[in-house]
């Protein structure tokens, strides 16, 4: 995979090599017919990596305009992922969603997946870090009202009809408040995935967690 370095720490994608395809294969691993689901699938670019990596997978969206033609050996449901009930699955998929919801609905969502295993990749503000097209609000860093001490900025949504559904604003939070809602959402262990990779907005990661502690032995 080819990558450059674009600003210190963060990698984005060069030529035609997919940053974010190779890392989820890397990191979802085989899964032998075990249950995944990918919430907000959209385009179902990841539920597709899992499919072919041997999950059983099911992919929720609230919107089908984007859906593939090949989704064989893969079940689509249209649904709300913010109400979609993830308790019969071992692995939920959570890739570029996040970052579109409010603070209150992230956090929701993710004590909802607590007890599984989550494969998250999503917009973490990193102060300095602010491409033109994040001007002026990636500047604007202010500490969430709904969860004191939790810092970051509000991305405004701006109807955008492959985004959010229902909030003209997000919340993205700095990584130390991102890894303050994991844990507060029921998850003992994450595994950070360096570096980051750059968005037109800023940086993004992935994230696994885990709602036990891993060996590190």
């Amino acid at each position: 995979m080819q990558i450059k370095q674009a600003w210190p720490g963060v990698i984005e994608e060069v030529v035609s090599t997919k940053v974010r395809g190779p890392i989820f294969s890397t990191l979802v691993g085989e899964g032998g017919g075990r249950p995944l689901v990918d919430l907000g699938a959209g385009p179902c670019w990841f539920a597709r990596r899992a499919r072919n990596a041997g999950w059983q997978v099911t992919a929720v969206d609230a919107r089908t305009e984007r859906l593939p033609e090949d989704m064989e050996e893969i079940t689509f449901i249209e649904s709300d992922v913010r109400s979609f009930d993830v308790s019969s699955f071992h692995t939920v998929v959570v890739l570029g969603l996040l970052y579109h919801l409010t603070l209150t609905e992230q956090a929701d969502l993710l004590a909802g997946c607590a007890g599984k295993r989550v494969i998250l990749e999503t917009q973490v503000h990193t102060e300095g870090i602010v491409p033109p097209a994040a001007e002026p609000w990636g500047h604007q860093i202010v500490e969430a009202p709904e969860m004191p001490g939790i810092r970051g900025v509000v991305y405004p949504e701006n109807e955008n009809p492959m985004a959010s559904i229902g909030n003209p604003t997000s919340f993205w939070p700095d990584e130390e408040g991102l890894l303050t809602i994991f844990e507060r959402s029921g998850f003992q262990s994450v595994q950070v995935i360096e570096p980051a990779h750059l968005s037109k907005y800023g940086t993004r990661k992935f994230y696994v967690l885990n709602s036990e502690l891993v060996d590190k032995r």
